[in-house]
Formats: structure tokens, C-alpha cells, sequence
């Protein structure tokens, strides 16, 4: 009996297919300019290195940041402004209050004149009115904070889009324009490969696919613990008889080669 299982074993091994795929970066970067700039930096030295979290390229900001700096001083005087006026509406509801007492108090008694009323009831409404005043400059104070801070935003996005970093773990494969040259919306700047990771992706005949995903991978005839990462369930453009199927696998050293992929 035994015999019998490790004949079949054995046939089972032997009839596996075995497939070669690219080692390819888990994810490729193709930088492209978002704004129309002259190019005024550029380390050139990161071409085919990892970048470690260096800046590549970089854009003229030079407007950019200096209106970044006046947004900045604007807010903060506007703050002040803010800080200020909500002082004054604090002070203003106590004064509200304090003319509203005032008036409450002698608004029902005969001791006091019409004149005399109606001089309390005038006290109040103005109170009421400066206070009414002072809460609408504090709300347009408070809009155009709002619309400096998108302001703010805006300016910073636009000032991180003008330089490209690589982080550590990106590759710069690539770097197109050269140091002075201006570049327009759309330009490729710089290609970035993420070599933290590598994809594997193998092409499996339709009858197959349910068969393989139970199996274990074999990697260049050494047993793994990978497991299938995507199975497009649509078949292929090009290989019109197979599903495309990727393998994600890591502490990859060496890229572009040929691996053996087995499922056993």
C-alpha cells in the first residue's frame, strides 16, 4: 500500500508544469510634471541606486514658497485679529447683560419717566447691535482664515508635487529632463521601481487554475510558504487559454531574472 501512495506521489510531482516568470518591483513609478516649471535641481548621482529618501528633482517653487510664507504671516495676524475680537464679544454679552438688568428694572415702574425708560431700552439695543456686529466681523474674520488655510494647502501640495523623492527601497531607473530644462504638464520626470518587494506573474491554462490553488509553490525547485496573491479571472489578452496569476515575494535581491515556479 505504501508502495502504491509513493508511486502516485511520485507521478503527481512528475507531472507538474513547471513555469518562468520575470522576478519584476512590486510596484513601478512613472513621475510625471503636474505643473509647467524649470527644472533647477537635479541628483543625477541616484540614477540606478536606491534613493534612500533623497530628493531626485526639483521644480521651481521659488514663487510658490514665497507666497506660502505671506499665507503664513496672514493666518497668524488673523489669528490675533480673532483672538482679539473674541475678547471684545466676551466683554460685549456682559455689557448686553448688564443693560438688560438695567432696563428690566425700571421698564415697569412709575417712578420713572417715559424718557428715562426708553434711554435704558436705547443702552440695550445699542449693546445688542454691537455685540450683533462685532459676532459678524468675527464670522468673516473666521471665512477668510478658512480661505487662507486652503490657500496654505494648496501652496503646500503644489511645493511637495515640484520635487521628487525617493524613498527608501525605490530604485531611480530613470531620470528624463536635464538641469535648466523647462517641462510641461505631463512630462515624465522620473521612473521609480519599489524594489521591496517582487511580483512573479505566470500565465495557467483554464482547466488548471483550481487545481494549482491548494498546492504548494515551489520556487527553483525549493519549497516556499508564498501564496497566490491575484488570479484574474478573465483570460488574458494575449495568452487568450490562461488565467493571469501573480506571486508577490520578498528579500528579493536580484531582478529581471528567471525563476522556475512550480505547484506541488
Amino acid at each position: 500500500m505504501k508502495k502504491i501512495i509513493l508511486i502516485l506521489l511520485s507521478a503527481t510531482l512528475l507531472n507538474a508544469r513547471a513555469y518562468f516568470a520575470r522576478v519584476e518591483p512590486i510596484e513601478i513609478y512613472h513621475i510625471k510634471s503636474s505643473v509647467n516649471a524649470p527644472v533647477i535641481d537635479i541628483n543625477r548621482e541616484l540614477e540606478g541606486r536606491d534613493g534612500g529618501g533623497r530628493v531626485v528633482l526639483h521644480l521651481d517653487d521659488r514663487v510658490e514658497l514665497f507666497d506660502l510664507n505671506q499665507t503664513k504671516k496672514k493666518i497668524s495676524i488673523l489669528d490675533e485679529s480673532i483672538s482679539i475680537l473674541k475678547d471684545m464679544i466676551d466683554e460685549s454679552k456682559n455689557s448686553l447683560n448688564i443693560a438688560w438688568d438695567a432696563y428690566k428694572r425700571v421698564k415697569n415702574l412709575q417712578s420713572y419717566t417715559k424718557v428715562q425708560k426708553d434711554s435704558k431700552r436705547l443702552v440695550y439695543i445699542n449693546a445688542k447691535k454691537a455685540l450683533l456686529s462685532q459676532k459678524s466681523n468675527l464670522e468673516k474674520l473666521l471665512s477668510s482664515k478658512a480661505d487662507l488655510l486652503s490657500k496654505k494647502s494648496h501652496l503646500e501640495d503644489s511645493i511637495e508635487k515640484r520635487r521628487v523623492v525617493a524613498k527608501s527601497g525605490e530604485f531611480v531607473y530613470k531620470i528624463y529632463p536635464n538641469r535648466g530644462d523647462f517641462v510641461n504638464m505631463g512630462s515624465p520626470l522620473v521612473d521609480l521601481y519599489d524594489l521591496s518587494r517582487a511580483r512573479l506573474t505566470i500565465f495557467v491554462p483554464l482547466d488548471e487554475i483550481d487545481d494549482i490553488k491548494n498546492r504548494s509553490i515551489y520556487i527553483d525547485d525549493k519549497k516556499t510558504d508564498y501564496k497566490i496573491d491575484k488570479i484574474w479571472r478573465v483570460a488574458d489578452t494575449k495568452e487568450i487559454s490562461s488565467y493571469r496569476v501573480e506571486i508577490i515575494i520578498d528579500g528579493v535581491k536580484e531582478f529581471s531574472k528567471l525563476l522556475k515556479v512550480e505547484f506541488k
